[in-house]
C-alpha cells in the first residue's frame, strides 16, 4: 500500500498542489499572499472568484461600465472590494448576485455633486435588493475613487457597502432587486 500525499510540491516546478481531501492550514500569525496587484475590470462582463478576486481590489476601468456578478453567497467570509477606476458615462458599473436566491444587506452612502462637501444620502438595502447599479453620470453614483465592498458572511446573504459620489441629478438608491 501506498500512501499519496494530499499537499506536494508539483516535480520539476515551483507549483505547490492540493489534491482532492487536502488542505492548507495557516498557523496563527501566518497568511497566504495572493498578490496584492489591483485585479482590472475592462470588459463588458466579469464573474467574479474566491480564488482570482477575495481579499483583492478589483478596478473598474470602462467608460460603458462593467456587469460584474458576485459568487453564490455560502458564507465563506470572503471580502471582495471594488474601486471605480473610470466613470461609466454610458451605461454603468454593475455588481449583481450570482443566483436568484442571494440577496444584499448593508448601506451605501453617495454624495451629492451640487450640494457642499459633506452633504451625503445614505440608504439600505430592501428585502430582496440583490443587485447594485453606480451609473456614473447619473444619480445612482459611480464617480472615480468611489469605493464598494462586498462580504459573503453567510448562506444566502451579502453584506453591501460603498461609499461614492453622484454624477447629478436628484440622488437615488443603487440598490435594485434584478436578479431572477
Amino acid at each position: 500500500m501506498s500512501y499519496e500525499p494530499k499537499v506536494y510540491k508539483k516535480a520539476g516546478g515551483d507549483t505547490l498542489v492540493v489534491a482532492s481531501g487536502g488542505a492548507i492550514e495557516v498557523e496563527a500569525g501566518g497568511q497566504i499572499n495572493m498578490g496584492t496587484a489591483a485585479v482590472a475590470a475592462n470588459g463588458d462582463t466579469l464573474t467574479v472568484t474566491a480564488a482570482l478576486h477575495a481579499g483583492r481590489v478589483v478596478q473598474f476601468g470602462k467608460t460603458s461600465g462593467t456587469i460584474v456578478t458576485l459568487p453564490a453567497a455560502t458564507g465563506t467570509g470572503n471580502i471582495y472590494r471594488f474601486v471605480i477606476g473610470v466613470t461609466a458615462t454610458s451605461n454603468a458599473n454593475i455588481i449583481k448576485v450570482a443566483n436568484a436566491t442571494d440577496v444584499m444587506d448593508g448601506s451605501l452612502c453617495v454624495q451629492q455633486d451640487t450640494d457642499v462637501d459633506g452633504t451625503l444620502k445614505v440608504w439600505r438595502a430592501d428585502a430582496g435588493d440583490d443587485t447594485m447599479t453606480f451609473a456614473g453620470a447619473a444619480t445612482t453614483g459611480g464617480i472615480v475613487g468611489g469605493y464598494i465592498q462586498c462580504c459573503d458572511y453567510k448562506a444566502g446573504f451579502w453584506s453591501c457597502q460603498a461609499w461614492t459620489q453622484s454624477g447629478g441629478g436628484s440622488e437615488a438608491t443603487p440598490f435594485s432587486a434584478s436578479v431572477s
